[in-house]
């Protein structure tokens, strides 16, 4: 059977966008299953960490497509999941996971919510919301994690 390019990128899309939601998971397990305070903050770490690379690689992703049609405005929106994603780094692990998964749902809305013209095809948009719902539900699992003492 013939698989045209469209349908085998969707497949390899969905199999890495996937796989790349495995280290929320292992942030997250390690913040409610580590046996000690230094296993537990490692995890927390690795989440605010990663979630702060992603949310930031989803603004390269804007900016990629910002190109095809420059705009000051569209190119300005493009950089700021990456400021977003440094202001989190910055601020204490817990109010940073909060602006990430605000981060996360304001720019997988606006992905999903983007005119239907635009140079991306409609299978990145349902992709763009799953992985955006199950990273901002990761997320509202860490924020509401109890980081109860050993």
């Amino acid at each position: 059977m013939f698989i045209d390019d469209s349908r085998r990128n969707s497949r390899s899309a969905y199999g890495y966008g996937f796989a790349g939601v495995v280290p929320f998971v292992v942030g997250l397990a390690l913040i409610y299953l580590g046996q000690t305070e230094t296993q537990r903050t490692l995890g927390l770490d690795l989440f605010v960490y990663y979630g702060a690379v992603i949310l930031s690689f989803l603004g390269g992703i804007r900016w990629g497509a910002a190109l095809s049609r420059p705009s000051g405005k569209a190119l300005g929106l493009s950089v700021a999941p990456s400021l977003l994603a440094l202001m989190a780094l910055l601020l204490e692990r817990e109010l940073g996971l909060q602006v990430l998964a605000a981060g996360f749902a304001v720019v997988g809305l606006f992905d999903v919510l983007r005119r239907t013209e635009s140079t991306w095809p409609q299978w990145f948009k349902q992709l763009r919301m799953r992985l955006t719902i199950a990273v901002v539900a990761l997320h509202l699992l860490a924020i509401f994690q109890p980081m109860a003492p050993v």
